[in-house]
């Protein structure tokens, strides 16, 4: 009986440190090769201020800089945070005011705008070009919907609009990572990022340093299922003609198919359109500048969607 007793805790013991094996981090300076202006100034971002606002029980955590009549707001995807935008921030906080935020672990569009509306409210900012990727894009069309009178304009980058494509393709899998160990849907998900993600931004360093930096410490499993969530809460996407609308696609993008990149035209034929070539789903990480030149284009432009 000693035997089975010690051979049973055993293997309990074994379970529990497969289970609760840590999911291995990098940093960023670890994957990024060089010493240069970029990291030095990503490092110098991170060390400003900033600022917690607390939202129905979730702690929001934003950056805010710049001065201007006009302000911007960075709403980033899945697999970011407030810093991810450091570049655009850096371009844009001279003439405009900027606000980047990271989402908690919220998994409802409703609830990741009341935070947004939250963050604009502390900062006594009424209306505001909106910019989103991925996730972000799709708030920012949820935005323009249910907040129009907040909504200066909305650039929609590396999105798609509402459609049930997605769920279908990924609740399978989305299941199965809430069982898994942590460690694993890390592990899995750096794997895709590597094989796809990266090789499709032209092996961009920043892309793979930032996406390597962040899975398994900004965004664990947790955090990642919410926003699955968030990006599978459909809604009715009937933005007001009046709000002027930007769409940036690339045409290589891995996360984001030709089928969903066409529902989201048809969708908005309002919008003005900007397709990059083979800049992958990052294309403001990776081709930073060109980014902001198409962000300050359609912000300068005057008038409503045509």
């Amino acid at each position: 009986m000693k035997v089975k007793k010690i051979l049973a805790i055993g293997a309990v013991i074994l379970v529990a440190g497969i289970y609760l094996y840590p999911a291995k981090k990098f940093t960023f300076e670890e994957n990024y090769p060089a010493r240069d202006e970029v990291l030095s100034s990503l490092q110098a971002f991170r060390k400003e201020p900033t600022q917690r606002i607390l939202v129905a029980k979730q702690t929001w955590v934003y950056h805010s800089a710049g001065a201007g009549d006009t302000a911007i707001i960075f709403l980033h995807g899945m697999g970011g945070s407030y810093d991810i935008w450091w570049q655009q921030v850096n371009y844009f906080k001279t003439r405009y005011r900027t606000v980047s935020l990271s989402y908690p672990p919220v998994s409802s569009l409703r609830e990741l705008s009341e935070g947004v509306i939250a963050i604009l409210n502390q900062e006594k900012i009424n209306k505001v070009f909106v910019v989103g990727s991925s996730l972000g894009g799709y708030l920012a069309q949820y935005l323009a919907v249910n907040y129009p009178g907040r909504v200066m304009k909305a650039s929609l980058g590396n999105t798609f609009c509402p459609n049930t494509i997605q769920k279908a393709r990924n609740e399978r899998t989305t299941k199965l990572m809430r069982w898994v160990p942590e460690w694993y849907v890390i592990k899995t998900i750096r794997k895709k990022y590597n094989a796809e993600i990266v090789p499709a931004a032209n092996h961009s360093p920043i892309v793979k340093a930032f996406l390597n930096e962040l899975l398994g410490a900004q965004v664990d499993r947790k955090i990642f299922l919410a926003r699955y969530q968030c990006v599978v809460d459909p809604f009715v996407a009937n933005i007001s003609p009046s709000i002027p609308l930007q769409i940036i696609q690339s045409d290589n993008d891995p996360l984001v198919e030709p089928e969903l990149r066409e529902m989201l035209t048809r969708q908005y034929p309002q919008a003005k359109v900007v397709t990059l070539h083979h800049l992958g789903h990052f294309p403001y990480l990776n081709e930073a500048d060109t980014y902001n030149r198409i962000l300050e284009q359609f912000l300068q432009q005057t008038g409503t969607s045509e």
